[in-house]
């Protein structure tokens, strides 16, 4: 839904008056993922992810994107799955967080992201330093996504716990703090945070824009 939102919202405002992107979307049940994920079944979530990819192309797709940051762990199926460009979420906060002069970011987002080296590990080959929350943040963080976020439930207890570890983070020494979930959008907007942030949702919506 933010995806949407905002590559319409970008695009007149880039573009003049109701100006919008033909979008095609294939939206797959996250059910389905969850309980794969939980299995650490990435096998599965890969078949699904590519399957997609292959029905969006079929439809007439030009370029693809993942909508979802921990789902880039099967960009490699992806890319398998199709000929046309796929536009990668993490190159796209990569722009963003060099664009604000950052050599270094505070990575949040699920366990799975944060645990596994997907993400971090391209980040720092494209030059950043990475730093990740503790283990305990990282286990509320997933818990806050998961049990609230992703069912709709904002609540200003979690937003304050979120903002805390992310000053944590940053404090640290991860200059630039990164949304890597959708959904963290939903607590912060970057215009509001008391320290330089990218939304990777919106950079990503940039990055597709300019693809």
């Amino acid at each position: 839904m933010s995806y949407y939102r905002l590559l319409n919202e970008f695009c007149a405002r880039d573009r003049g008056a109701w100006q919008q992107p033909q979008l095609l979307i294939d939206s797959v049940n996250f059910r389905e993922i969850v309980d794969l994920q939980r299995r650490d079944d990435w096998v599965g979530t890969g078949r699904i992810m590519a399957d997609s990819a292959r029905r969006l192309q079929v439809g007439g797709a030009d370029v693809l994107a993942i909508g979802a940051n921990t789902m880039h762990i099967n960009m490699p199926e992806v890319r398998a799955a199709v000929s046309i460009p796929v536009v990668d979420v993490r190159d796209a906060l990569v722009h963003e967080v060099r664009a604000l002069g950052g050599s270094s970011v505070s990575l949040l987002g699920t366990r799975y992201l944060i645990e596994k080296d997907f993400y971090a590990g391209y980040l720092e080959e494209a030059g950043l330093r990475v730093v990740k929350p503790t283990a305990d943040q990282v286990d509320e963080l997933h818990e806050i996504i998961f049990t609230e976020l992703t069912q709709g439930v904002v609540t200003p207890t979690s937003r304050e716990r979120f903002v805390q570890i992310a000053d944590d983070c940053h404090a640290r020494g991860g200059e630039v703090v990164g949304l890597c979930c959708t959904e963290f959008g939903l607590f912060l907007g970057e215009a509001d945070a008391p320290w330089p942030m990218v939304d990777s949702t919106v950079a990503h919506v940039k990055a597709l824009l300019r693809a």
